[in-house]
Parts: structure tokens; C-alpha cells; sequence
């Protein structure tokens, strides 16, 4: 198993050289040849977890590398505030002890799905963008990305699209064909939500740090970015998460697995209302075999897995079961991992 130089492991002395104006493609041609690395389970020895087909169906176990990367500054760390707000109700039961990241099980959760019959179609898709659009890289590699989602989006145009690894939305949404029909919302470390705007109106966003790196592979904290919308004409609420979350894959990072879950869920319960639709999607670093995906699906729907480094992205809502209209693996249009589709009825 690779390791890392020690002057990329040690945080302090990485954040400092980050501070020293070094060109994003030396960094990245840097990470490309050295951070190879093999996942690492929560207990630091490697494991086999449960890989995912292109269908979303989990299969045998296996392993695969994955390259370490943050194509952002990660912004200062901020914890979650404790205490209730919205419809979050935290329980005794805590994740992460002695970190700013700890974190509380909800006590009770219940989903909003509507009894009505209106279909969103949502796109996931981590753009690996040092690679795919750096200059010194393939510069866009004549648009592929952008070509995907225009491809796939012909037929019925997406509601709503979370990126992670996207450094400018504009210029995705122009390649794709979108410029004018859909707005950009861009978040902190590299993610970005991008909207139907003739469909919906955003009502309010933002982005809580729900955990961060562990040392020996760390880029910074990680957040999960949200935005309420209510739909022009029919009124309904959809409430959309995006998330990019820590490494090593399939650790949960500095607080763990279960202290991710639950942050994301506690951001949900914070800001989302009681009837709002839903939607989380991301690429989580973490397959549906970890604790991570175990803890989210066990309060929303994992509707949807895809297949890139065993399964690390994945769909989750409130609506799931006979609401699922179709789901879709993409491809990956040049980045290193697939673009997944799901339509739901919420």
C-alpha cells in the first residue's frame, strides 16, 4: 500500500504550502503521481466492501483505488450549531466524542413524501475536474461532460443537478446547453447545485460542515450544500442536499461514519420543513456497505448506487419504493466517476 510523503499527511504543514500560491495543476500532477491510495476502514486496516452495479444492485466484494482530491480551499471549520431547530430532535446517543464534528443520532424521523404525482428528474456527478478541465489536463476534453448531461437530459430537462469537484458550474451548464434555462448555486469545497429555473424558485441555501478529513489523508472539512425550492405553478417544496464527503473512503474521516450521517441528517432537520420533498445526492466516499450510507438509509430511501470506486455515489430521499419513476448510470463522460439519473414522484 502506497503512503503518502509526510508533508502532504501532516495537516499544518500541507494547509501552509497551500497557502504559498502553488498552481492548482502542480498540485494536482503531484497528488496524480503520489496519492494513489488504497481505502483504509474505519480501524485504519484495509478492507473488502460490497461493490455496485450500473443497476444500483449491490454485488460481490471488492476494492479499488481512488484518487485523493480537493479542487477547493476548504473554508474555515465551523460545527454545527447543537440544539433544536426545524424539525431535528437529537438524541442522547453521540458519534465523534471530543471533536468539533461529534454528533447526535436523531431521536425520530419521519419523511414527507406527497400523495401528488409530480415527477423531478435529479443528476449526480462528480466532475473530477483538475483532470477533465484543467488547462494543463484535458482542458473540458471538448465538452464530454457538458455533451452527457445534454444527451441524457433531451428528452425531460433535469430539476435539479448536485456536482461535486465543479469549480465553475457556469461554464458545465453552457457546454451542456443550459446557460438559459438553469441557475447555478455554488457552495464551498468544489460543489455546486444547479436548478430549472422556469420550474422553481429558490426560496433559501447555504452549506453546513458536516465533517472532515482524517489526518492521513486530509484536504480539509466537508460540508453538505442545500437549497429549499417550491415549484412555480403546483407549490410543492423539494429541499436538495449535495455532498462530498471525507476521506479515506469509507472512513466517515476525522468523526466517523455515523457522525457524517448524522450531521447530514441534523443540516436536514435544521433548515428543511416538515412537507418539503427530500433529495440527497453526492458522491460520499463511502459505498452502501459502510456505516455512512447504513445510517442515512435507515431514515431515507437509498433509491439509487452507482458503480464508480465500489459505489460511493449514491441518491437518497424521502420518496422511494413506488415513487421511484426510473434511475440511470450515465457514464462517465471523462471524469473518473459515473453520472447517475433519477426521476422520482414526490
Amino acid at each position: 500500500q502506497a503512503r503518502a510523503p509526510i508533508w502532504l499527511a501532516h495537516r499544518p504543514l500541507a494547509a501552509s504550502l497551500r497557502r504559498r500560491a502553488m498552481p492548482k495543476f502542480a498540485a494536482a500532477l503531484v497528488v496524480s503521481s503520489l496519492l494513489r491510495l488504497r481505502p483504509a476502514a474505519a480501524d485504519g486496516s484495509a478492507t473488502e466492501r460490497a461493490t455496485c452495479r450500473a443497476d444500483g444492485d449491490c454485488a460481490a466484494p471488492a476494492q479499488r483505488d481512488h484518487l485523493l482530491l480537493q479542487v477547493a480551499t476548504p473554508n474555515a471549520t465551523v460545527a454545527l450549531a447543537q440544539g433544536r431547530r426545524g424539525f431535528w430532535n437529537p438524541s442522547s446517543h453521540i458519534s465523534g466524542s471530543g471533536q468539533w464534528c461529534v454528533a447526535h443520532a436523531p431521536a425520530d424521523w419521519a419523511n414527507h413524501c406527497d400523495l401528488g404525482a409530480h415527477e423531478v428528474k435529479v443528476l449526480t456527478y462528480n466532475l473530477y475536474w483538475w483532470n477533465l478541465y484543467g488547462s494543463h489536463f484535458r482542458n473540458g476534453n471538448g465538452g464530454s461532460a457538458g455533451h452527457l448531461i445534454a444527451s441524457s437530459g433531451g428528452d425531460k430537462p433535469y430539476d435539479f443537478m448536485g456536482f461535486q469537484e465543479c469549480e465553475d458550474v457556469g461554464r458545465v451548464l453552457r457546454e451542456a446547453g443550459l446557460e438559459t434555462t438553469h441557475e447555478g448555486i455554488v457552495g464551498d469545497h468544489a460543489c455546486a447545485i444547479a436548478y430549472n429555473k422556469a420550474t422553481w424558485t429558490m426560496l433559501e441555501n447555504g452549506m453546513d460542515e458536516v465533517g472532515e478529513d482524517r489526518a492521513d489523508q486530509w484536504w480539509g472539512t466537508r460540508g453538505a450544500q442545500w437549497a429549499r425550492f417550491k415549484h412555480t405553478s403546483k407549490g410543492r417544496t423539494v429541499f436538495v442536499v449535495n455532498h462530498h464527503g471525507p476521506l479515506p473512503v469509507g472512513t466517515g474521516g476525522l468523526c466517523g461514519p455515523q457522525a457524517t450521517a448524522w450531521n447530514i441528517l441534523k443540516a436536514i432537520g435544521t433548515h428543511a420543513k416538515k412537507d418539503d420533498a427530500v433529495i440527497v445526492v453526492g458522491d460520499f466516499n463511502a459505498d452502501a456497505g459502510t456505516a455512512t450510507a447504513a445510517e442515512l438509509g435507515r431514515r431515507l430511501h437509498r433509491v439509487f448506487t452507482g458503480a464508480s470506486f465500489g459505489g460511493v455515489d449514491h441518491v437518497f430521499s424521502s420518496c422511494g419504493g413506488d415513487r421511484v419513476v426510473s434511475k440511470r448510470n450515465l457514464g462517465a463522460g471523462g471524469s473518473d466517476h459515473d453520472a447517475l439519473e433519477v426521476v422520482l414522484r414526490v
